[in-house]
């Protein structure tokens, strides 16, 4: 979640993310809306999380919404039903009941609480949750999520938002410097980073920094 500079010194959170989002697609780690809207997130493949519309067992129902919180309520330490449902929360728009469960996934299941992408979405809820921005608690996440693996492409990607949000355009620029590191030189993602963090240079060298 980004923003970028309108007039008179203010911040518009639509106009930069499509280049950071079009880097993301074709890295195909993750399902993404164009602009600043909301991305739909798949469950983590290392989580052993499928999307929570897939069936428990073959043949049987569809596992939804109300199967997942009657589950979570017959054991309120299944961690992979509280991600299921997290992340059904989170598709549907229901922020605040999607970071509840992501928050207490992570609390229960030591193997979800390790995935960098969960604290990726949950950040993602968090800062969908209080209007779009990443300060605070999203950023904390983020940061956590780059912890556990450096290298990964959401959390860098939306660690330079959270930077570029709070107009520390430097280090917006760094992270996605990482991120651009991982894309097909040439490629049209490629070509959007550059773009952007074109963009957030030229800031750097017109704007004050942030007090640090």
């Amino acid at each position: 979640m980004s923003t970028h500079p309108g007039s008179a010194g203010t911040f518009d959170t639509a106009a930069l993310r499509p280049a950071v989002i079009g880097a993301l697609l074709l890295l195909a780690a993750f399902v993404v809306a164009a602009g600043f809207a909301m991305r739909l997130p798949a469950p983590s493949s290392s989580m052993g999380l499928d999307a929570p519309s897939t069936s428990a067992h073959p043949g049987s129902a569809p596992l939804t919404r109300e199967h997942l919180v009657r589950q979570t309520e017959r054991d309120a330490r299944d961690g992979r039903a509280w991600a299921l449902l997290a992340y059904a929360d989170l598709e549907a728009g229901r922020y605040v009941e999607a970071a509840v469960s992501f928050e207490r996934a992570i609390a229960v299941n030591r193997r979800v609480a390790g995935d960098p992408a969960v604290w990726c979405d949950y950040a993602d809820a968090l800062g969908m949750a209080q209007g779009g921005s990443l300060a605070g608690r999203p950023t904390e996440h983020v940061m956590h999520a780059l912890a556990l693996r450096p290298d990964h492409p959401k959390a860098l990607e939306m660690a330079g938002s959270a930077a570029y949000e709070r107009r520390d355009f430097v280090i917006a620029s760094q992270y996605w410097r990482r991120l651009q590191a991982q894309l097909v030189e040439d490629s049209q993602a490629h070509r959007e980073l550059s773009a952007a963090i074109a963009r957030a240079d030229r800031l750097a060298a017109t704007s004050l920094s942030p007090a640090r």
